[in-house]
């Protein structure tokens, strides 16, 4: 989570209605609808009678190198406007997964200098950051395209939201291109997806070609300035959850109400989603084993 800094979720809080707004603008749905949506398509109002019956905590985490003045407090904020019977751990670190318990937690969010993870302690299962944020990335494009099915994509990053990112897509049927400026990670990422989805996947030879065949990118990567003006047509839309947003000012302008992006919002609702996914024993979606084997 070092990616992130205090100026970078400062006011998240107090302009999340105003958010909602613009999302629903965006997309046709809400914050929670995204992660409704993210969490196989599942009913925002079935959602939304369920939230209140979800308690969860998070635990702040005070060591380490990528401590964030107030992620906590946004965090929960952020929880509590999709509706979630959020509050903060009394403690941080151990003492505060223990409160968390304690409490009839059925969620538990923390994040540390590695890892943003949401616990659901009576099943045994984790909901982690990197695959939601791409998940719900990818379900906010698909709302924006109105459906992914057969429509090229390309992802720009393969790290781990990249990785993901191919994921979701794929289970939206969409056509994927992989680009990164390392090549040899693009050639990884396109034959990993290939032996799970035995599904073609090209690794784009470079980045000016494959935003310029494609109208439809996930910008995954944590550069700035990647995606400019003159990669925007009026049939481009634009999913970034990298930080810092890699599209130019100008071309944000450009794209107008086609682009999504925030630090933390629609990660952290695709993770409360999945959350009370599992926590509820409806399986919205059938999930695929992950990269290491292990079911999602």
């Amino acid at each position: 989570m070092t990616r992130l800094t205090t100026d970078d979720i400062q006011g998240i809080r107090a302009r999340l209605v105003q958010y909602d707004r613009q999302l629903v603008s965006v997309t046709g749905r809400t914050l929670l609808g995204i992660g409704a949506w993210a969490s196989g398509r599942e009913d925002e109002g079935r959602l939304q009678r369920l939230a209140p019956g979800i308690k969860m905590a998070v635990v702040p985490i005070r060591s380490g190198l990528g401590v964030i003045s107030g992620f906590a407090e946004t965090v929960c904020g952020i929880l509590l406007h999709l509706g979630f019977d959020a509050t903060i751990a009394g403690c941080s670190d151990v003492a505060g997964f223990a409160d968390s318990m304690d409490m009839g937690a059925q969620a538990i969010m923390a994040a540390d200098d590695e890892r943003f993870v949401a616990f659901c302690p009576r099943q045994g299962k984790t909901v982690d950051n990197s695959r939601a944020t791409a998940g719900g990335f990818v379900a906010g494009l698909d709302l924006m395209a109105g459906g992914l099915d057969g429509k090229g994509v390309v992802v720009l990053g393969c790290g781990p939201v990249g990785r993901w990112a191919v994921e979701a897509l794929l289970m939206r049927k969409a056509r994927v291109c992989v680009v990164d400026r390392v090549a040899e990670k693009a050639g990884d990422l396109s034959r990993w997806a290939r032996s799970k989805f035995h599904t073609d996947v090209q690794a784009g030879p470079d980045l000016e070609q494959a935003l310029s065949t494609h109208d439809l990118v996930v910008d995954a990567t944590n550069a700035a300035d990647v995606i400019h003006a003159r990669h925007v047509t009026a049939d481009t839309r634009v999913a970034a959850p990298g930080m810092p947003c890699g599209v130019t000012l100008n071309a944000r302008e450009k794209l107008a109400g086609r682009i999504l992006h925030d630090p933390l919002q629609i990660g952290v609702a695709a993770m409360a989603c999945e959350a009370m996914r599992i926590i509820c024993g409806k399986p919205f979606s059938v999930r695929p084993t992950d990269p290491d084997g292990k079911s999602a």
